[in-house]
């Protein structure tokens, strides 16, 4: 994903110590915390759903969702609008841990080179200083020099030179943007604050040297627009007055420099300035997402030299976990038809190269912790993701997903269908049982697999392109080997800016009593689930469901000899044209010599036939073969999958690995 530019010329605290209990979706809590002056956005969701026989509700899950403590420009506030505006009833907050732990990240720059300055041990790769000008430009210079440089850097010889001379008294900019390839700047700006060291050349006034931070996404608040905030630090020569104002979502503080003794230290807090201007939104949702020196003119030659920079941050790990946990708090009297779970993404960093990739779990339950890594390397993660993490999570009662199996690149267009199905295969055959890691029981032992992405995988600048289809094949090269795993659809947002236009825009819906932490964990636990596209299959009918003679929900497992069986499909909301099909795949545990689907079409039901049987129709299924069953939605054009239910498996013989008891069918 690639930086965009703060337009030219301009771009704490710890959190409450409130205890981590289950996110509230009402204001009880909030009422314990300080309150800021918010005006209702947006009017409450209707209670109503789809019911199923048995009195359960169908409750929509955003099941990945990042903000102001990963690594782009999503805040709290911007996903739960999106939330609210897609009727979703459930929110999953699912950080980084590796952002929340500052893990490899960078603490000072020396500029002794804009590509190759060596950081110092544990901060990660070689920054890029990227150039960048806009405005009206008469002239525009800057680089490394040796000379001057200040004393304070105990890596002497080198500076970061700007000039610039702008050839009207419009803003003319002339600078550049940092582009760290591990993102690692990115980070909640609470307790952060940045140090560095500045030079002004004499003789210039109308300008300033500046230091501008691109930070988060909030909705329209107080008058402004919906939009990203910035934070333009304005370095001018000494006998003007500092000031700090609100331009908009635009921030502008002004720091006169006094060199008059040399280079001068200059420090700013960016969560305390966003306190001051912003005091109607939370100075703890923002992040620093965007970093850029610059000189700008507005009609002298400005220049000046920079040196030095530090980052200071005080808060990590457990403790900005909590703060989130605090600020939902506040957010849900704003929200109030969101229901706000906390989880997290067990992360690490990306992998080195030629390792085998991508391996991010979600952690979902109660007493979500940060995890420390120490000297972890990428050839020791498989192990310890399925030897120490997961097992974790379970003793904590939680649940793991194996998120993006592909990837975590957002590519935009999908390899050829030879690519994809050679990539199917190889990530097949790591899943499986001793694939990855020696002793796991197939997918590093996790419970959920996200299988709802239109289009995801790879990394770095050339992602892989694999479609929806092959993530549904994964699932069921898993499924015929009794690999039980609950499939789920995400967006992975980090934006919080347009969930019902962006490619990876499927969401989860689960059969539970409520919205508690406990009925959640218990349905996708039972596999009781489907995930389905926001923008396709959103009609708030909409729902998937099966039963097998009626006793065998969805996403259970049935034991028995019976040589047929009778399947109950039930979906509404499909759209007009759209349809049904009803899928069949063979157990045949044929491991590592069936790494694709083998699943047929065994039924197919038009939204208008299932409209006229209020919704269902039963169809008799050859069981001589031990399989499994699971359905797809279609759209009118017959060619693109808009929703999935999960499967039941009926079997003849107990899977060698067992059943897990939340799916054991009661018949």
């Amino acid at each position: 994903m690639c930086d965009d530019h703060l337009p030219g010329g301009g771009p704490g605290s710890a959190g409450s110590g409130v205890s981590r209990r289950n996110f509230l979706g009402g204001v009880a809590a909030a009422a314990l915390l300080p309150q800021l002056p918010w005006a209702a956005r947006l009017p409450l969701r209707s209670a109503a759903r789809p019911v199923a026989a048995n009195g359960r509700s169908a409750y929509s899950l955003a099941m990945h969702v990042h903000s102001s403590f990963s690594e782009y420009d999503g805040s709290m506030d911007a996903q739960l609008w999106q939330a609210t505006q897609n009727a979703v009833d459930v929110l999953w907050w699912t950080e980084h841990d590796q952002r929340l732990n500052d893990l490899d990240y960078r603490k000072t720059v020396h500029f002794t080179s804009l590509t190759a300055e060596q950081p110092g041990p544990g901060e990660g790769k070689p920054w890029k200083w990227q150039q960048q000008h806009s405005g009206p430009v008469a002239s525009g210079s800057g680089g490394i020099v040796a000379t001057p440089c200040s004393p304070n850097d105990p890596v002497a010889g080198g500076a970061l030179s700007l000039a610039v001379r702008s050839q009207s008294t419009s803003a003319a900019l002339y600078g550049y943007q940092a582009v760290a390839p591990e993102f690692n700047y990115r980070a909640n700006l609470t307790g952060q604050s940045l140090n560095i060291d500045v030079l002004l050349t004499p003789g210039w006034s109308r300008g300033y040297l500046e230091l501008a931070i691109g930070t988060s996404h909030h909705e329209a608040a107080g008058g402004r627009p919906a939009g990203d905030y910035a934070l333009s630090y304005r370095l001018v020569p000494v006998g003007g007055p500092g000031s700090r104002t609100a331009q908009g979502n635009l921030g502008v503080v002004t720091i006169p420099v006094d060199n008059s003794s040399g280079w001068a230290t200059v420090t700013v807090t960016p969560a305390d300035d966003i306190a001051a201007l912003w005091p109607d939104l939370d100075f703890r949702d923002f992040s620093l997402y965007q970093l850029y020196l610059h000189a700008v003119s507005l009609g002298d030659g400005v220049s000046g030299y920079l040196d030095y920079l530090r980052f200071t941050r005080s808060l990590s790990g457990e403790v900005l976990l909590q703060q989130q946990h605090s600020m939902s708090t506040r957010l849900a009297a704003q929200y109030p038809s969101v229901r706000q779970q906390q989880g997290l993404e067990i992360s690490l960093n990306l992998p080195a190269p030629g390792m085998d990739p991508y391996h991010h779990l979600n952690w979902f339950g109660s007493g979500v912790t940060v995890q420390k890594y120490g000297d972890m390397t990428p050839v020791q993660w498989s192990k310890h993701l399925a030897g120490t993490v997961v097992p974790h999570i379970h003793s904590a009662g939680g649940l793991a997903s194996y998120n993006h199996p592909f990837g975590v690149g957002l590519p935009t267009t999908p390899l050829l269908q030879t690519g994809q199905d050679s990539n199917l295969h190889q990530r097949a055959q790591a899943m499986l049982p001793s694939g990855e890691y020696p002793g796991s029981p197939g997918a590093l032992g996790c419970d959920l697999l996200e299988v709802g992405y239109v289009l995801r995988g790879g990394s770095g600048a050339t992602p892989v392109g694999m479609d929806l289809k092959h993530h549904l094949r994964l699932w069921d090269v898993m499924s015929r080997n009794a690999i039980f795993l609950t499939g789920n659809g995400t967006n992975d947002d980090h934006w919080g800016k347009n969930w019902h236009g962006t490619t990876n825009n499927w969401a989860t819906s689960v059969w539970a009593p409520s919205t508690s932490l406990a009925d959640l964990l218990a349905a996708l636990a039972a596999g009781r689930a489907w995930c389905w596209s926001l923008s396709e299959f959103s009609d708030p009918s909409a729902s998937l469901d099966l039963m097998v003679d009626g006793c065998c929900p969805m996403g259970s497992v049935s034991l028995s000899a019976l040589a047929t069986r009778k399947l109950t499909v039930t979906a509404t909301g499909i759209p007009t044209g759209g349809s049904l099909q009803v899928l069949q795949g063979t157990v045949d545990y044929a491991g590592s010599s069936g790494l694709d689907s083998n699943k047929r079409q065994i039924a197919s039901y038009t939204a208008a036939q299932l409209a006229s049987h209020g919704g269902s129709e039963t169809t008799t299924v050859d069981t001589t073969t031990e399989s499994y069953l699971r359905t797809v939605v279609l759209d009118a054009s017959g060619t693109t999958i808009i929703g999935a239910s999960n499967p039941v498996w009926l079997l003849q013989n107990a899977p060698p690995s067992g059943i897990p008891a939340p799916r054991q069918a009661s018949c």
